[in-house]
């Protein structure tokens, strides 16, 4: 199957960590045409606890679900406290530059009652998904149809899920079908995954359906969430994880041609991986070094291949390290600065973004140990010569002064509408300095910043200093 160009255009968030309500448009969705192949950045701004990264755990959620894993135990942390339901809908456009598609995906993630789980303790996961609603919409003639619902699932129904006439053509009225997902569906509560795109799922359905388009799109969404979907959060940054995505080594245009998984490399220690993996690291490291040369000069990585070792399955690997070269010398990146180790953990990423008009990559504090100056570049670089999307938080300001109005977000500190653009904003403003006008003096309809007293704060670091 002919892979499709897959982008989220639109997002809600509802009820989790301090977000009670709020909607993000991307900028590719400002757009006449919203399936421009061009770069999409979406950069968000706010002051400290104020639902930036909210949104990337929001991703992080989606992106468990498309790809058919259980959702992380610590989800049952985000949704908010006094609220047993967090509720999410995503929009997508999808292309094969012939067709052109927009998906919705709605779905609801409910606190688990630990006194109903009759498994065993240690698969107890407190969080699980209640509800899954997905439809599309097709361009026909320049104008989109109404949106069709493919699946509606909710855990609370007899139903396998409705409606009906969909449900014979997704099994092809064969009861066995049917019977077989009823039991993912008591699987897929029981595992906290999403019942639409679980691997059991999406093999019942594609045997026997009449409507190839509806397979055709489902295993689109999957396929994005596997491969082309990328979150980065603040821990992974912490535990400096390098993860290398198999499907930036192939050229194939074919999901059939594309190698399941990912390669993960620690950057704190040595580890070992098979042979086929180091063989495939070693050329996406080889792609890195001809970016990192320019971007931090003089530096380069390699793979120190250590010897052979026997991995945990019996199979024989090869023990690795990744390790920096300066000038001849060579030493562990375990060694390296903060802001080389964050440079190395996600530059593999942004290649891929900037190389895939079919790539999503959300990194929480895009701008920690970065130079300043050089973070500017590199998002200057992005846009105008990248091909993908990028989500990022930060903190420092630099980027406003590079990236179109459009391509930012701010949070407010009205948790019933957390993110809105600023508006007025002039061709001629620089968006950095309209944003210091509007922390100190406002002038926007929602207030962006929770203003602070430096005398309080001095006096209460005072009375601290007291006690």
């Amino acid at each position: 199957m002919e892979k499709m160009i897959v982008r989220i255009q639109r997002a809600e968030i509802n009820n989790f960590q301090n977000v009670k309500h709020g909607e993000l448009r991307f900028s590719c969705n400002l757009k006449k045409d919203i399936f421009e192949s061009t770069s999409d950045i979406l950069g968000l701004y706010g002051q400290n606890g104020s639902g930036k990264t909210t949104f990337i755990y929001a991703l992080g959620a989606l992106n468990s679900l498309l790809s058919g894993r259980p959702l992380s135990k610590e989800t049952i942390n985000h949704i908010t406290n006094d609220q047993n339901d967090s509720h999410f809908n995503y929009e997508f456009s999808l292309t094969d530059s012939k067709n052109f598609y927009k998906m919705n995906y709605d779905f609801t993630l409910s606190k688990r009652k630990k006194e109903e789980w009759t498994e065993e303790v240690e698969n107890y996961n407190p969080v699980y998904v209640s509800h899954e609603k997905i439809g599309y919409s097709c361009l026909e003639k320049g104008k989109w149809s109404k949106f069709r619902t493919l699946i509606d699932f909710s855990s609370l129904e007899e139903k396998v899920f409705t409606p009906e006439v969909r449900l014979k053509e997704f099994t092809g009225s064969n009861a066995k079908i049917v019977e077989e997902l009823r039991v993912s569906k008591m699987l897929t509560i029981k595992q906290s995954t999403s019942f639409i795109f679980s691997r059991e799922t999406q093999k019942q359905i594609s045997q026997k359906c009449t409507m190839p388009l509806y397979i055709k799109l489902l295993q689109s969404l999957n396929y994005f969430g596997r491969f082309d979907l990328f979150v980065i959060g603040n821990r992974d940054s912490e535990n400096s994880n390098l993860t290398i995505p198999v499907s930036m080594m192939e050229s194939d245009n074919s999901i059939a041609s594309l190698s399941l998984g990912s390669i993960l490399i620690p950057l704190d220690g040595p580890t070992v991986i098979s042979e086929n993996s180091y063989s495939r690291a070693c050329k996406v490291i080889g792609v890195m070094n001809s970016v990192l040369r320019e971007i931090v000069p003089g530096l380069q990585v390699e793979l120190k291949n250590m010897g052979k070792q026997l991995m945990s399955n019996g199979s024989e690997g090869i023990r690795v390290e990744m390790a920096s070269i300066r000038n001849e010398h060579k030493i562990p990146i375990r060694f390296e600065s903060e802001g080389i180790k964050k440079i190395i953990s996600i530059l593999h990423a942004i290649i891929a973004m900037h190389n895939n008009p079919s790539m999503t990559l959300a990194i929480d504090e895009l701008d920690a140990g970065i130079f300043e100056y050089l973070l500017g570049e590199i998002l200057k670089v992005i846009k105008e010569s990248g091909m993908g999307q990028l989500i990022f938080t930060s903190h420092n300001l630099r980027p406003l002064e590079t990236l179109h109005k459009n391509s930012v977000l701010f949070t407010t500190t009205n948790p019933e509408n957390r993110y809105i653009r600023l508006t007025n904003v002039n061709t001629n403003n620089n968006l950095r300095d309209l944003y210091y006008h509007d922390l100190i003096l406002g002038g926007q309809k929602e207030s962006i910043y929770e203003s602070t007293n430096t005398f309080a704060i001095g006096h209460a670091l005072r009375m601290a200093g007291v006690k």
